[in-house]
């Protein structure tokens, strides 16, 4: 593959040269990433998360949710239904009044989903195929990122070849949220990052065509996800230590050189991206939808921050069995792939400090190693800094990871290279496996390493690993299972101040019933279909839930169901402490939580 960026790269020894091109092997791995993230697309249920995505995608709003009153299943998914008239430019007001994302990927969907566009209920795999082949595009991109970083064609092959099966890359192209563009964004940033940084490190000038299109892939990152600003921070980190080191050695007037000029261009370029959105951001500070992100005061709060970005490691490369376990054989599956993903990781850290060292050995190679391992060290100092300075616990969940998971594979990508070479059982970079005198060469490490993460991508793609917070599909059967008359579900949708969005976990539950518990299909398990109230509560608000509650039950033919959906339980929860006079308590299953949906189960009229 031409090399676009004009750098130099490694030359292969001829015993060592693959029978395929580079280009033919990126073309196989991004047709290989592309299928892995196509299977199966539709096995798993509708993430709350998702709903919110594809409500703004539809050009709607979550306050086209009816409100305070009774109704089936088609009203309640209102907005998830396609409106005709909708526009882009509908797709970026609502979301701009209603939730704390900017646009990019809401308008870029919107055109999408209107292809799919059938005037009932948006689909869930088209929505999710969108973030599929946005994720994908970062494949070829990571392959001249880690080629340029390490002036190694070899390495940027296997940085490819792990992102095409990477579980954690491929759990968040799998979602119909903005994370798989993402990933690609920031991998096409740090290709400009890292040649730019190589030419200033060797005090050249950065191509300009680099320059301009590190300005507009920055821009268009932060107008895709704000934390794409953590990103730019830690590049301007690295690209500071740079500096210090030139000031150093040669003087103030070395900060003046042509070099630094373009830099400095990036720089004006970059801030002026950001700063389109600054209005917005404050408008959004405070929040409820920011306000999850506080740490706990407690032990947690200090543990949890590092678990998490260990596990991101981790996960970039293999993922043990993480699923809904209800049976001992369940957990027993668990408890041993854990156990065994903990034992190859505590394994494989001799290795990759190995390969480390051997890249820090070679000025080429080291020029990379300091690049992206700067950038890494610099973006868990910031990370650290907004847990434990500021309160603020980003790393929950694997989401937020999106602004350096690229350079992990980038780097995974330089230190295989190093043992890629090696095919002999008894050279310098082999490994003798635990308790026998069998030997792995360092080549057979990098293809079992990989093997291993094709089996993890097979269990993400399968629903065996990073399972949701919220499981519909779990919930559903439960309350069918446990319900002898017919159904209805209510819930509260907190209104603020603040612009926030409503629904999206109610609609999760209706949308889950639309998509493999329709009413009208006679295995759907229903004896009548299940009926639906939201009420609002919070700001604005003066009329009592358990009074408007009480009404709307006495409008509801007896006897039936009550299944009260809440974001926690508390003995002052007015569910509890109100109870509408035709209701009481179900003996068998009250309260509990059940896939993640806390409930309060009533039985009515008997």
């Amino acid at each position: 593959m031409k090399d676009v960026f004009h750098w130099p790269v490694q030359r292969v020894p001829e015993a060592s040269r693959p029978i395929l091109n580079s280009a033919s092997l990126v073309s196989l791995f991004l047709i290989l990433g592309l299928g892995l993230r196509i299977l199966y697309l539709d096995l798993k249920p509708a993430w709350m998360d998702e709903v919110s995505t594809l409500i703004f995608s539809l050009g709607n709003s979550s306050y086209f949710i009816p409100t305070e009153e009774i109704v089936d299943l088609q009203s309640l998914l209102r907005p998830l239904i396609f409106t005709p008239e909708a526009s882009p430019v509908d797709t970026a007001r609502y979301l701009l009044q209603e939730n704390n994302h900017p646009p990019a990927y809401f308008m870029l969907a919107h055109l999408w989903m209107d292809l799919f566009s059938d005037g009932g209920v948006a689909s869930l795999t088209a929505a999710r195929l969108l973030s599929v082949c946005l994720g994908s595009l970062s494949i070829p991109l990571i392959f001249w990122a880690t080629q340029i970083a390490f002036q190694s064609s070899i390495a940027g092959l296997i940085s490819a070849a792990f992102m095409a099966v990477s579980p954690l890359g491929i759990f968040l192209s799998q979602e119909a949220r903005h994370y798989g563009l993402a990933i690609t964004i920031i991998t096409a940033s740090l290709l400009c990052f890292v040649c730019a940084a190589r030419a200033v490190w060797q005090q050249q000038a950065p191509p300009w065509h680099v320059c301009l299109g590190w300005i507009l892939v920055n821009c268009f990152a932060v107008a895709n996800h704000y934390f794409s600003v953590l990103t730019f921070a830690a590049q301007g980190m690295v690209m500071g230590a740079i500096a210090w080191q030139q000031l150093r050695q040669n003087g103030c007037h070395s900060l003046w050189r042509s070099y630094w000029r373009r830099i400095y261009i990036v720089v004006a370029g970059t801030f002026a991206g950001i700063l389109v959105w600054l209005p917005i951001l404050l408008n959004f500070y405070g929040s409820p939808q920011s306000s999850f992100l506080k740490s706990d005061g407690d032990i947690t709060g200090l543990i949890n921050p590092i678990a998490h970005t260990l596990g991101t490691f981790i996960f970039s490369l293999i993922t043990p069995v993480v699923f809904f376990a209800e049976t001992p054989w369940d957990i027993g599956l668990m408890v041993g792939t854990i156990i065994l993903v903990l034992i190859l990781v505590m394994l494989s850290l001799p290795i990759f400090w190995q390969g480390l060292r051997q890249l820090a050995q070679h000025p080429q190679e080291r020029i990379g190693l300091a690049i992206v391992g700067g950038f890494l060290l610099s973006m868990l100092t910031i990370f650290a800094l907004i847990c434990y300075v500021y309160g603020s616990d980003i790393t929950r969940g694997l989401r937020y990871k999106f602004s350096y998971y690229p350079a992990i594979l980038i780097l995974v990508g330089g230190i295989f290279s190093v043992y890629w070479t090696q095919r002999s059982p008894t050279g310098p970079f082999s490994v003798a496996l635990p308790f026998r005198r069998y030997r792995l060469s360092g080549r057979r490490i990098v293809q079992l390493t990989w093997a291993l993460s094709i089996v993890s991508a097979l269990l993400v793609v399968n629903d065996f690993a990073f399972i949701k917070f919220y499981a519909p599909d779990r919930f559903i059967p439960f309350v069918q299972q446990h319900s002898t008359s017919p159904v209805v579900f209510v819930t509260t949708e907190e209104i603020a101040a603040q612009p926030t969005v409503i629904g999206a976990k109610f609609l999760s539950i209706g949308w889950e019933i639309e998509r493999h518990y329709p009413p009208e299909a006679t295995s759907s398990g229903w004896t009548r279909a299940p009926k639906f109230l939201v009420l609002r509560e919070g700001y604005g608000i003066e009329e009592s839930i358990a009074s408007r509650l009480e009404e709307k039950v006495n409008q509801i033919p007896l006897p039936f169901d009550l299944w009260a959906i809440r974001r926690h339980i508390d003995s002052e929860d007015p569910f509890l402490t109100d109870i509408p006079s035709a209701c009481a308590l179900a003996p068998e299953t009250p309260y509990g939580n059940k896939g993640g949906y806390t409930y309060i189960h009533y039985q009515c009229g008997r």
